[in-house]
Order: C-alpha cells, then sequence, then structure tokens
C-alpha cells in the first residue's frame, strides 16, 4: 500500500443541479408541456349596445410564448485515476513507501523527462560513525572494521554504484535530476576528522568519490575551524549540520523545550556561514531523535532534507519509506531513512533488487502513464520521449 500524502480539497455538492435536470426530464418524458409564466392573452368582446360616436375596441393581437425547450445537463467524466506507483512487498513490517509531490502531472513530467534520472534510479545512505583498525568487526554496533570498510566499497563498486553530494540528492528528490542509476550517499557523524583524513579519504581519491561530514558546530574552537577548511580544501568532502552542542542536554524528545530545538536547528547555519562560505541544507538529527516540533522549525529553517537513523530502506523519486512515527509526522523529506555502516554491505544487493523492480514496473506501465499525462496535464510541458518510444504510445483514454 502507497501512502500519498495530499492536501484536503474543497468540494462543491451538485446535488441540487442534478436534482433541479432531473425533475426537468421526468416533466418531458410525460409529454407535459412547461408551464408558461409571465404571460398573458386578454380578449375584450364589444359592449352589445355601442354608442354610435364610439369606435369599435380591437383587441391587440395574441402571441404565443416560446416553448421552453429542457436539455439534460451533462454528467461531468472524473478524472481517470492515475497508474499505481511501485508497491513492495520486500519492506520491514510496518514500513511503508511514502510520496510527497502531490502534483501528480508535475510527478510524471519529472519521471519521464528523458534528461532526468531513469525509473528505478535508487539512492543509499549510508551512516558511519568510526572505522576501527583491528578485527573483522569494530568494537561496537556503530563502528566497522577496516576490512569490512574495505570490503563493502569493493562490492559498491562491482555492483556499480557511485557516490552523490547533498546537493545532489536534494534535485534529484525534488526534480528527478539525473544521478548515476545507484548512488550511495556516505554520511559520517560528529566531529571525526582523523576518520575522514586516515581511512575515507584515500578511498575518495581512488575513486573520486565524496563524503558528506555530519557535523556538530557549537563546541569547536578556531582551530578546528581550520582542520575542517584544511580538509574541504582537498575535494571529496562537504560539511552539513549535526545540532550545535549536540549532548544530553539538548537531544530531541517530548520534553526538551522548543528554545533549545531552535538553538541546536538555527545556531549551524550561521556557524557554517561564517566559517566555511555556504549555507547548510541538510540537517542530521543528533541521536536519530525528532519529533513533529523539531521537524516544523526545520522546514522553518529551510533545510531541505533531513536524516533520522531509521534504516528503513533505499531512496527513489517520490518514494520514501517510513515507519508509522515518520508517517504522523507527514514530512518526508525532513525525516530521511539512512542504513547503519555496519549492514551496509549486505543491503547494497536490497537496494539493487529494489531499484530493478521499480525500472521494471515502470517500464510496464510507461505507455500507460505518458497516456495519462497527455489526457490530463493541458497545462504542463508535452513529454519528450524518444521516437521508438512514441511509437508505443497510443491514446487509450
Amino acid at each position: 500500500m502507497l501512502v500519498i500524502i495530499l492536501p484536503i480539497l474543497g468540494l462543491i455538492s451538485l446535488t441540487a443541479c442534478a436534482q433541479g435536470a432531473a425533475s426537468q426530464d421526468l416533466i418531458a418524458s410525460q409529454g407535459q408541456k412547461p408551464a408558461l409564466t409571465g404571460v398573458s392573452s386578454t380578449e375584450q368582446a364589444p359592449d352589445p349596445t355601442p354608442t354610435p360616436t364610439l369606435t369599435p375596441f380591437e383587441p391587440e393581437p395574441f402571441t404565443p410564448a416560446p416553448t421552453v425547450s429542457l436539455t439534460r445537463r451533462p454528467t461531468p467524466s472524473p478524472t481517470p485515476v492515475p497508474p499505481a506507483r511501485f508497491e513492495t512487498d520486500a519492506l520491514n513490517r510496518g514500513v511503508l513507501p511514502v510520496s510527497y509531490i502531490q502534483d501528480e502531472c508535475l510527478y510524471l513530467e519529472a519521471r519521464w523527462n528523458p534528461d532526468n534520472a531513469t525509473p528505478g534510479t535508487v539512492v543509499v545512505p549510508v551512516m558511519f560513525h568510526g572505522i576501527s583498525k583491528a578485527g573483522p568487526r569494530g568494537k561496537d554496533n556503530i563502528t566497522v572494521s577496516t576490512a569490512y570498510f574495505e570490503a563493502s566499497v569493493v562490492k559498491a563498486r562491482q555492483l556499480g554504484f557511485e557516490t552523490i553530494t547533498m546537493q545532489q540528492l536534494v534535485d534529484f528528490l525534488h526534480h528527478n535530476a539525473y544521478i548515476p542509476p545507484r548512488s550511495l550517499l556516505l554520511i559520517i557523524d560528529d566531529r571525526r576528522l582523523g576518520t575522514v583524513r586516515e581511512h575515507f579519504m584515500p578511498v575518495l581519491k581512488k575513486y573520486d568519490w565524496t563524503l558528506t561530514m555530519a557535523y556538530i558546530t557549537g563546541v569547536i574552537n578556531e582551530q578546528e575551524w581550520n582542520q575542517v577548511r584544511d580538509v574541504l580544501a582537498r575535494g571529496h568532502t562537504e560539511v552539513q549540520a549535526h545540532g550545535y552542542l549536540h549532548n544530553g542536554e539538548t537531544y530531541i524528545t517530548e520534553w526538551t523545550s522548543e528554545e533549545i530545538i531552535r538553538n541546536e536547528l538555527f545556531a549551524p547555519i550561521p556557524a557554517i556561514e561564517e566559517h566555511l562560505g555556504y549555507r547548510p541544507i541538510a540537517f542530521i538529527w543528533p541521536g536519530g531523535d525528532f519529533n513533529l516540533l523539531s521537524v516544523q522549525i526545520a522546514r522553518e529553517a529551510e533545510y531541505q532534507v533531513g536524516f533520522t537513523a531509521f534504516a528503513r530502506g533505499p531512496l527513489l523519486f517520490n518514494w520514501v519509506p517510513q515507519g508509522e512515527l515518520e508517517r504522523e509526522i507527514g514530512d518526508p523529506l525532513l525525516t530521511l531513512p539512512r542504513y547503519w555502516s555496519t549492514t551496509m554491505f549486505k543491503n547494497l544487493d536490497y537496494a539493487v533488487e529494489m531499484g530493478a523492480s521499480a525500472a521494471a514496473q515502470a517500464e510496464k506501465q510507461r505507455v500507460d502513464e505518458i497516456n495519462w499525462y497527455r489526457s490530463n496535464c493541458s497545462d504542463y510541458p508535452p513529454l519528450s520521449i524518444p521516437i521508438q518510444a512514441e511509437e508505443e504510445v497510443t491514446d487509450r483514454w
């Protein structure tokens, strides 16, 4: 089942019009003429003993009223239901895909634009914290070993994955802008410059990959800002917001004050602008914690995407897997899921299968979706599709 978040539309009742038309039809079917209103015919007889000096009265000629024509009011034709969105039973129990583009025409225009990402393009966001040197596994449930990290990178390359930046993700989610059909978004949380320099940078340079550093901006001094700038100057990395203080007193819960929440969300913006020269577009929720108020404030702060610590599944265009908590919040783009680095290796295969299934369904529905667009989206630009595909498109509506 696909959950689509739609605005509440006002409905105009046509009952009175329908009843009026039905009453007129009934009169016509019984052979009765409609009542003539506003018409009079007066004929005055002459006086039986007219006075010789008076001219006899001549009545005015009778003009019949025009016949009223009863016409059945046509019933408006409902807009055909658009083809179904992608569904799968591969998601975990309680997780459902959510759409965030409410305009079906806008969605289909972006979906079938040949310059955009192809249907089935999949994004795998991965959350890292640390990489340890020894052992096949990390020292805890958020740290991976060097061997596991390297094996995951090799597998990703073998499967055809490439990394994308945060801006590329935003453009893809909003507009279906082109990205590699199998895309990775690597995010390392907290202030881990050592891990970035030692473990990530060699991989980033070797494969021309990118990494997002989710940084805590309110607890670092100028020396550390210099180190951050030095890493950024090497290329392949960017910084996005991960809270301002990010400590036990500022984790977002139902008891956290609005003042604290606002500071955690708003304060990183001028800090990053001042020290790095650009405005952050993503907020990575500290500890993965969020609530309705914090998401509303994040939207007010104009973050374009936000990331939780829930591993719900990969991302497709206009398709975000969400649990009940995120669905209740109602803002999919600010509650995006992330896989944990400790499960990256196996979930790459899962994402490939998901993308392939979505691509197959899109191809199966392609003609129907294009025809639906042409029949119902006349106010939008015409779709530009390849000639060979155009030959397959026929009018079905």
